[in-house]
């Protein structure tokens, strides 16, 4: 009796049948007999694969998670990124067991999705900072950007990297501005950054709030240069003079792009960072439920833009995990687990990719949340 390898596409049909890795079996032949031998699907080949996606923002610390749980879990979770709003859209029809958004979920996304399948709840799983790039040839001082202004750059009220708005913020780039056209550069796809970003701008101009408004996916204009992903906006200010752009800071370290020190709401002009996303975390969680949509609409989710807090970034998000109430045992389960450990133990990884850390009062009510899950 010798061994036998059936050829590929004959393989996958055996792996169907017995539910596990062709890897792990040996196939012998007998004459015209095939005989399966040692095709026990024990250890890893058993464990459940969970398919996520959504939210770039998360990307960088969810691929850590991923392969960290593998391998003490055993259980894959394969994640896409692609934008948080097809992340809610992928959960929603049941496409993704779970989904990541950097923006709650609208209420009518609610009720499509209570449609579907049912209640759905929002897991904060990482927060961090959104940086304002740029790329003006010869300044190597820091720019110094304020709401306003900002949004009048968005609103395409200021146009050259030399205006007056932007000279006096910085005095001391005085003369050395150049007069070089700014370039905008947005998301193409539906994004919570975006929502995170137009959400800062919408607090702090009031005509950008009425002729844009704070929008996962809002209506820009010809000016704006739309790309995929957090990566594509970076990669396009990195090659780009004049660009800006706005992107979660670990691209911005990524790339290695000049990003801006924004003045908050008490005058302090601070670059994006872990702490003042944790000092803005701290006292938004303080505050009063929000009475504003989405953050109304569920348990756990708060705003982190514009916050009065003498250390906090004023443009700040959390990305949330979104899933339904009500899950398959083996999966809900094995997703349940996941979520505890990436809000505790998952976090220690938050700092090196350019996270904050969660609080550890929001990751215990995190836990919380997660055991009022019902499987079936």
């Amino acid at each position: 009796m010798s061994a036998f390898y059936p050829p590929v596409q004959y393989r996958e049909i055996l792996v169907q049948i017995l539910g596990c890795n062709y890897g792990s079996a040996s196939y012998m032949i007998a004459g015209s007999l095939l005989v399966f031998a040692g095709f026990g699907c024990g250890g890893k080949n058993d464990a459940v694969r969970i398919n996520a996606g959504g939210s770039s923002f998360v990307n960088p610390i969810m691929e850590k998670w991923s392969a960290s749980f593998k391998e003490s879990n055993g259980a894959e979770i394969n994640y896409t990124k692609s934008g948080s709003t097809d992340g809610i859209k992928q959960m929603s029809v049941k496409t993704k067991d779970f989904g990541c958004t950097d923006v709650p979920m609208t209420k009518e996304e609610t009720d499509a999705a209570k449609k579907e399948g049912g209640d759905v709840i929002h897991i904060p799983v990482a927060m961090g900072a959104v940086a304002v790039i740029y790329n003006i040839p010869g300044i190597d001082k820091q720019l110094i950007l304020d709401g306003k202004t900002l949004a009048d750059i968005y609103l395409s009220k200021i146009n050259s990297w030399n205006d007056q708005a932007i000279a006096d913020l910085n005095p001391e780039l005085k003369g050395k501005l150049p007069s070089i056209p700014i370039i905008l550069v947005v998301r193409a796809e539906g994004s919570g950054t975006t929502k995170i970003f137009t959400e800062f701008l919408s607090k702090s101009n009031s005509e950008f709030k009425e002729k844009i408004g704070a929008k996962s996916s809002p209506k820009w204009g010809k000016a704006g240069l739309e790309q995929q992903g957090n990566d594509g906006i970076a990669g396009f200010v990195e090659k780009n003079a004049g660009a800006i752009g706005y992107v979660e800071l670990y691209y911005a370290t990524k790339f290695k792009i000049s990003f801006a020190r924004i003045l908050n709401r008490k005058g302090k002009a601070l670059a994006p960072d872990d702490e003042g996303a944790v000092a803005a975390a701290a006292e938004a969680a303080m505050n009063a439920p929000p009475k504003e949509e989405p953050y109304s609409l569920h348990e756990l989710t708060f705003s982190m833009t514009d916050i009065d807090a003498d250390s906090a970034y004023p443009i700040c998000g959390i990305t949330y995990a979104v899933l339904y109430a009500k899950q398959p045992e083996k999966k809900g389960k094995t997703i349940a687990q996941f979520l505890k450990w990436a809000t505790t133990d998952g976090q220690q990884f938050a700092k090196g990719l350019g996270y904050a850390p969660l609080p550890a009062e929001l990751a215990k009510k995190c836990h919380a949340r997660l055991d009022q899950l019902k499987f079936e």
